[in-house]
């Protein structure tokens, strides 16, 4: 497993972990971390959402990723801004070695197959993307990276519900 995924299953541990105690804000990335994290996870949705534009079959997946593509640019966009007035390198594009894994895994597949790899995908893929902007927007160390990721939070959750909504109606939960 990868630094970038550790990070995202370590904040999802965490944020179980504070369950019927006081809760509890997970320890947030470092802001290279976060930055690195969150640019890898933009890309991923950007790249899966691409293939499923060719090879979906279902109008809802369609649209759903018509979404990601818009969605993820400009959240990619606005890191991009926070990381250079933060006085960080602009992140590069590029995955982890896990999420090329996954995207390597729909490369292959087209129709109802693909539909359903590539929900249930994008749940795991929100998911995952959610713990990482949480925790840094709740106690992130840089203050415009913060605030990006404070405004990425509430778009990640909305993609997260519609993500699950999606592979249930697809059959890929």
């Amino acid at each position: 497993m990868n630094r970038i995924t550790s990070l995202a299953a370590g904040a999802i541990v965490a944020a179980i972990g504070c369950h019927g105690a006081q809760a509890q804000t997970p320890i947030p990335p470092s802001p290279q971390d976060f930055v690195m994290a969150a640019s890898q996870s933009d890309h991923y949705e950007i790249m899966a959402a691409h293939l499923a534009l060719v090879q979906g079959q279902d109008p809802r997946v369609r649209t759903f990723a018509e979404g990601m593509v818009r969605d993820h640019t400009r959240l990619n966009e606005d890191l991009r801004k926070a990381a250079i007035a933060s006085g960080l390198p602009s992140p590069s594009p590029g995955m982890s070695s896990d999420q090329a894994a996954l995207l390597s895994g729909l490369q292959s597949l087209r129709g109802a197959d693909f539909d359903k790899a590539y929900t249930r995908q994008q749940v795991l893929a929100h998911t995952q993307a959610v713990a990482v902007e949480d925790s840094f927007a709740a106690a992130g160390a840089e203050a415009n990276l913060k605030k990006a990721a404070q405004s990425a939070v509430p778009t990640i959750q909305d993609h997260l519900k519609m993500a699950r909504q999606l592979s249930a109606e697809v059959g890929g939960s």
